[in-house]
């Protein structure tokens, strides 16, 4: 699973924040951390890092991280360097990105703008 790749981290940051399912919090939050969601967040949350919604994590609200990954559901704002959206993955609301992959059996439903710069890379990830 791609959190474990060290490749993808700051490397001045080996630490994961892990909210376990049927956690459910609400607030603002931010990390320098990895963060890993399998529960519910409700809120604002901005890391220099990198956010995984897993298959049973839910966020609602405003995202702003370097790179997202999304198993399970997102629904607001978000704004990022990466964003993947992997099968079974929802992403709902506004993104800002410079970079985006959706696998097959990815959803993403909304607005999308450039950030920064006149070009968006799209990654296409071919399966058999």
């Amino acid at each position: 699973m791609a959190i474990f790749n060290k490749s993808n981290i700051n490397s001045s940051v080996s630490e994961t924040t892990v909210i376990s399912s049927g956690a459910r919090i609400e607030g603002q939050f931010y990390f320098n951390s990895m963060l890993h969601l399998d529960g519910e967040i409700s809120g604002v949350i901005n890391s220099q890092s990198q956010v995984v919604i897993g298959k049973n994590g839910v966020l609602k609200g405003q995202l702003n991280a370097d790179k997202v990954i999304v198993s399970g559901v997102f629904e607001g704002e978000l704004e990022t360097n990466v964003l993947e959206i992997l099968e079974g993955g929802l992403v709902n609301g506004n993104i800002i990105i410079k970079q985006i992959a959706i696998e097959s059996g990815g959803r993403f439903v909304g607005n999308s703008k450039l950030k920064d710069d006149n070009t968006i890379n799209l990654i296409e990830n071919a399966q058999d």
